[in-house]
């Protein structure tokens, strides 16, 4: 129900207004830069005549956010920013400042774009490099020379780190209004003109359907893993597993730690897309190895299920995503930097597994005739433990007396586990082994 100015008109459907609204809340990651890529293939394929973003966002990824924002600059529908609840600092700030609308609730706060770097002890260090910093403020001053606004509070964003309030960013013409809540906003943007893809478009909402275009839960199970504090104590989990595999003589129980760190990967910020299918192709060779090599079903087959099984819920919620180009290469190598290692490592130690338990015993030691004492009252037919070489055994009393705690017996026979034992005062022994 708007109007492309000057000559060209957006035909609706109905007489009502259609605003799709998605929430940007918690960190900006892969998963959010997904969430927000569906959410406006959606809305074009709806023919909404607006997305609207509300951002309660600390920051996060410099890389998901200039994706947000290519995003946004692209969209042949206008894209309304709203900060709702707390802030929307750091790279909320600079998807805000490209939006074709922006507002803000009361108490709200924006700015600090001053991009981190996390060091290797997990402390949180400012960047001040020119070479980064200008990028990121001349792309924030790009954006708000297009939609009007002031674009003096751009280098203090990056450069001083400057924060303001709802009032004072209306004030310095940063934002266009301070709003109570989004249907506050869509009436005070309704006869804006906005800048789009598709030139400039005059916002006309008429009785709006507001409909929210909620985060799928595969994506949210991603979000949930890319957020740093859940990635960093998953990578911490995963090295002592494999730690704690080495020192017990569990070599396997390293496969575990190896899924943890794939898990782990989401806090890179990749998309989600394209971590899940290393997930699935790792569960996959898991669960192909425990069945082809190793005898039985344990911990490798149960870790590729439950691995293949993450990949999948995240993957198959919704329209799969593809990175391309300079990304695509990025994401691919950081990828493979991790995945070839964990790969490498946990094929070696599959391997060595499998030699081990396919080898048969070079000598077993047969117990038959060897003496012992019982350490249990056990009736004939019956169970109990026995010392026999120095060592306990759980035995059965194949002789026709009773065994009493103490007595001295003799070995004659095997089944499986348990050994057969009689009183070593009968003469003759014949039992056969199980």
């Amino acid at each position: 129900m708007f109007a492309v100015l000057p000559l060209v008109a957006h035909a609706a459907s109905s007489d009502r207004s259609h605003v799709v609204v998605i929430r940007v809340t918690g960190v900006i990651d892969g998963a959010i830069r997904d969430y927000v890529e569906r959410a406006l293939s959606y809305a074009e394929s709806v023919s909404a005549d607006a997305l609207v973003m509300e951002l309660d966002t600390p920051g996060g990824s410099l890389e998901a956010a200039l994706d947000i924002i290519t995003m946004i600059e692209e969209s042949r529908i206008p894209v309304l920013g709203l900060v709702e609840g707390r802030w929307a600092v750091s790279a909320g700030t600079m998807i805000l400042m490209c939006t074709h609308y922006a507002a803000m609730e009361p108490g709200t706060i924006i700015g600090a774009v001053q991009p981190v770097a996390m060091s290797s002890s997990g402390e949180y260090k400012p960047i001040n490099e020119s070479k980064i910093l200008n990028p990121i403020y001349k792309k924030i001053e790009t954006c708000m020379k297009l939609h009007g606004r002031n674009t003096t509070v751009a280098r203090l964003f990056v450069y001083e780190n400057l924060v303001l309030d709802a009032q004072d960013a209306v004030r310095l013409h940063v934002v266009e209004a301070v709003a109570d809540n989004v249907w506050d906003m869509i009436e005070k943007s309704n006869g804006t003109v906005v800048n789009t893809a598709t030139g400039p478009v005059r916002l006309v909402f008429t009785d709006p359907e507001v409909e929210y275009y909620d985060m799928p839960p595969g994506l949210r199970l991603a979000h949930i893993l890319s957020d740093p504090l859940v990635s960093s104590i998953a990578s911490s989990i995963a090295m002592l597993i494999i730690l704690a595999a080495l020192a017990s003589g569990h070599p396997l129980f390293i496969v575990v730690g190896i899924a943890l760190m794939l898990v782990g990967l989401f806090g890179f910020g990749l998309s989600a897309s394209l971590v899940s299918a290393a997930l699935l192709l790792v569960g996959i060779v898991l669960l192909a190895i425990e069945l082809a090599v190793i005898p039985g079903f344990g911990v490798v087959g149960f870790t590729g299920i439950a691995l293949m099984l993450i990949g999948a819920f995240i993957m198959f919620t919704g329209r799969p995503v593809y990175l391309a180009g300079e990304s695509m290469k990025a994401a691919f190598y950081t990828l493979m930097a991790v995945l070839v290692p964990l790969a490498g490592l946990t094929m070696v130690i599959v391997y060595k597994a499998a030699r081990v338990w396919r080898q048969k015993p070079v000598y077993t030691p047969s117990l038959v005739g060897k003496k012992g004492r019982a350490l249990d009252n056990i009736p004939p037919g019956g169970t109990g433990f026995v010392m026999v070489e120095g060592e306990y055994w759980q035995a059965r009393n194949v002789g026709d007396k009773e065994l009493h705690r103490g007595d001295s017996v003799v070995v004659v026979g095997k089944d499986d586990a348990l050994l057969l034992v009689k009183p070593s005062q009968d003469t003759e022994y014949g039992g056969t082994a199980g």
